[in-house]
């Protein structure tokens, strides 16, 4: 996986679930959490659930809270730590392994779900996860998406706002590496994976800026940044 600076991730630790530097992130992912929860019908409960860039846990966790049977990947060890000693601590009886999104140290078939929230932009090239994520997905396996669009509308909510004002950490993005809708769509196709559903998501700058940290709305406009729901229509 190609990340612009891996160390904002391999040296967070505690950060991730206490830390000013990922409250940010934290919040996202609350609002990525329902989004799942709106586009997978009845919910993850019972479902086998791959959270592919897990990170420390921030999404493995609370799909785990829900009911999902969580495996979480990421290609770092510390933050696979981390992750593990969340979901212990709240009694969830998730897995964490380390692996790279690209070549994923799953089973063929193995997935209800596959999620990839915030990592697409952060890995080249990215149809390589898409692939990854199909070939684990079982057939009628669902991919979630999420990712910001490759616009100069996006570069700057995303960069000169996000992180010029310390929502984000720096360097935390490359806007050259951000998917457009229509990359997307069509790496998915390539994989076998078919369109069900695609919603935007905008800021909410006065709930952004009360909170020092990034909070989000579903939005019609793709412009910014989106998720999707992809699912597997080959065996």
């Amino acid at each position: 996986m190609t990340v612009l600076d891996q160390s904002l991730f391999r040296d967070a630790g505690d950060a991730w679930w206490s830390g000013r530097a990922f409250r940010s992130l934290r919040a996202v992912k609350v609002f990525q959490l329902e989004r799942i929860q709106r586009f997978v019908t009845g919910g993850v409960a019972n479902l086998d659930v791959v959270d592919v860039g897990c990170g420390g846990g921030l999404l493995s966790v609370p799909l785990a809270q829900h009911g999902a049977r969580v495996t979480g990947v990421d290609i770092e060890p510390s933050c696979v730590e981390v992750a593990a000693e969340a979901a212990r601590a709240r009694r969830l009886p998730c897995r964490f392994v380390v692996g790279d999104a690209r070549a994923l140290p799953l089973e063929d078939a193995s997935a209800d779900v596959v999620v990839l929230s915030d990592v697409l932009e952060h890995v080249r090239p990215p149809d390589a996860a898409i692939a990854e994520a199909a070939r684990v997905l079982r057939p009628g396996g669902r991919l979630y998406v999420n990712t910001i669009h490759r616009s100069a509308w996006a570069g700057f909510w995303a960069i000169t706002v996000a992180e010029g004002l310390g929502f984000v950490p720096r360097g935390t993005h490359d806007a050259r590496l951000f998917v457009t809708p229509d990359e997307l769509v069509s790496m998915a196709a390539e994989a076998g994976l078919a369109l069900r559903r695609i919603e935007g998501e905008s800021p909410r700058v006065l709930a952004t800026l009360r909170a020092g940290a990034i909070q989000l709305r579903p939005s019609r406009s793709l412009g910014v940044a989106y998720g999707a729901l992809f699912q597997r229509t080959s065996a």
